[in-house]
């Protein structure tokens, strides 16, 4: 349904896209020194940059496409979900990014386990998160998937090119430049994908390409998905928006969300504790403005034919094709690529870590002790090479494409959250935590997660439910055992927080 001109355009505005992010790549790789640089790229960018690189990581391709394809699918009770993720998301930032950028700066941690590990003094803990954190090439593969789809539709590739011309761009400028490559690129594709969703917002809002405006608009998506207008809150059945309790349940599954290894170390590059302020209420207003693309899924309802039989997923590409010219329209293939490069790059950058920093250099390095010349060398070869590891395991796992992206992503991030919640959320904030408390509430959250989630599951085939109820879990255990087991000693909280809060003292007078 996508027209040669538009096919053309969309090429053309690709071929400068790819070619702007690869030089960014290379002006990411003038900026990294070292390691560090390139897992971090510490204590560098100031609050817009970095808020556009971090809200463009959290909304991924499936925001693009996958929850506008909801919307065209199911109707208004899936705007629970892009209504209430940001929201948590936000306020998990809010209680966990300060703390992140401290422990980076007094301890020089530059992973989410690593920071875990030097949080509870545990080398098991440390570990065992960066095994479950291997669970994010599920993420991974779903922006493939999202990329390739893209391609396929706005531009007339070959789906399994398209995985293959994904890979080839972030190879190019991840490989270059790490962490400064990804929140440079991050950044400039955050501008594209907010034009974007600022778009669809006023297109929903004046009812654009339908008879009658805003009101027409409304009364065809009551006639074509009666069970889904606007006045419907929720879809009984329904494993995800089916009651207030499981759309609760996606609430709290959410709230981990923002520490996610491939976000939460992008808290290490703000500049200030005053920067980091100026940061949350900045990410506030983008990262809920982007879901609104959910609107075009709506619109989408209105605007195009029933009988055209399109994939759910492709909502949106068709609807830009028919309501706007074809220029305009290709504009929107970059967006959909933005979304998935700005979370993929983040991905790939944190899954090499977990080998070079979280495996060699925390584990390997001071047991073999090896130079530290040399240890920094291998560290880097294994930082840049990995990349081409976790893109064609990628490429592979996403040669046959799931049905749902929104729910195939949530395979890998519900096992994170669900582990990570109780010691990042309660024991993060709670001086009075305990290690033993940490690893136990990592072990049940993990565990409760997979027992209620397939394969083995109770029938509950809910990811963000699972999720929510592992969270709960994880929250209650972290809070049982440390009650249950001796407070850490003086010495040991004072070398965790007290420079903190003489840092804090400091910037504030």
């Amino acid at each position: 349904m996508v027209d040669s001109s538009t096919i053309l355009y969309s090429w053309i505005i690709m071929f400068l896209f790819i070619l702007g992010m690869i030089f960014l790549g290379w002006v990411g790789m003038k900026r990294t020194k070292n390691a560090d640089d390139f897992a971090t790229a510490r204590s560098f960018y100031g609050y817009i940059t970095l808020g556009l690189a971090i809200t463009a990581t959290i909304a991924s391709g499936s925001t693009f496409m996958g929850i506008p394809g909801l919307a065209y699918s199911m109707g208004a009770p899936s705007l629970w979900y892009p209504i209430l993720y940001p929201i948590a998301t936000v306020l998990g930032m809010a209680l966990i990014a300060s703390y992140i950028r401290k422990f980076g700066e007094n301890f020089g941690t530059r992973t989410i386990p690593e920071f875990m590990g030097e949080r509870f003094n545990s080398d098991f803990l440390r570990i065992l998160l960066a095994v479950v954190s291997i669970l994010l090439i599920f993420y991974v593969v779903s922006q493939f998937v999202a990329a390739a789809t893209m391609f396929q539709t706005m531009m007339g590739l070959d789906y399994n090119l398209g995985l293959f011309l994904t890979g080839f761009v972030l190879a190019a400028y991840v490989f270059m430049g790490g962490s400064h490559s990804d929140i440079l690129t991050d950044a400039v594709q955050g501008i594209f994908m907010l034009a974007i969703a600022v778009i669809v917002i006023i297109a929903f809002a004046m009812g654009v390409g339908v008879d009658g405006g805003f009101t027409g608009m409304m009364e065809l998506i009551k006639e074509r998905r009666p069970e889904g207008s606007l006045n419907v809150l929720f879809r009984p059945g329904d494993i995800t928006y089916g009651s207030a309790w499981l759309v609760f349940l996606l609430f709290i599954a959410h709230i981990p969300f923002s520490i996610l290894p491939h976000i939460g170390n992008k808290f290490m590059a703000i500049k200030s504790g005053r920067e980091l302020k100026k940061l949350l209420m900045f990410c506030t207003i983008v990262a809920t403005t982007l879901p609104a693309m959910a609107l075009g899924g709506l619109l989408g309802i209105a605007v195009i034919d029933p009988s055209a039989g399109i994939a759910a997923d492709q909502v949106i590409p068709v609807l830009f094709s028919e309501m706007f010219p074809p220029i305009i329209a290709a504009f929107f293939s970059v967006a959909v690529l933005s979304a998935i490069l700005s979370t993929s790059d983040g991905l790939i950058i944190s899954l090499t870590q977990i080998l070079a920093n979280d495996i060699y250099r925390k584990t390997i390095v001071p047991r073999r002790k090896i130079d530290s010349a040399k240890a920094e060398i291998v560290e880097m070869r294994i930082s840049r090479y990995g990349t081409f590891v976790v893109l064609a395991l990628a490429i592979f796992m996403a040669w046959n494409p799931p049905e749902s992206l929104s729910v195939f992503l949530w395979i890998g991030i519900g096992g994170i959250v669900s582990a990570t919640a109780g010691p990042l959320c309660v024991g993060t904030l709670w001086k009075r935590a305990t290690k033993k408390a940490a690893i136990a509430s990592t072990l049940v959250g993990t565990v409760a997660y997979w027992i209620i989630y397939l394969p083995f599951g109770f029938g509950f085939t809910n990811p963000f439910g699972a999720a929510g109820y592992a969270v709960l879990l994880g929250m209650v255990t972290m809070i049982t055992v440390t009650l249950l087991t001796a407070k850490p000693s003086d010495e040991e909280v004072d070398r965790l927080f007290g420079e903190r809060e003489k840092a804090e003292e400091t910037l504030g007078s």
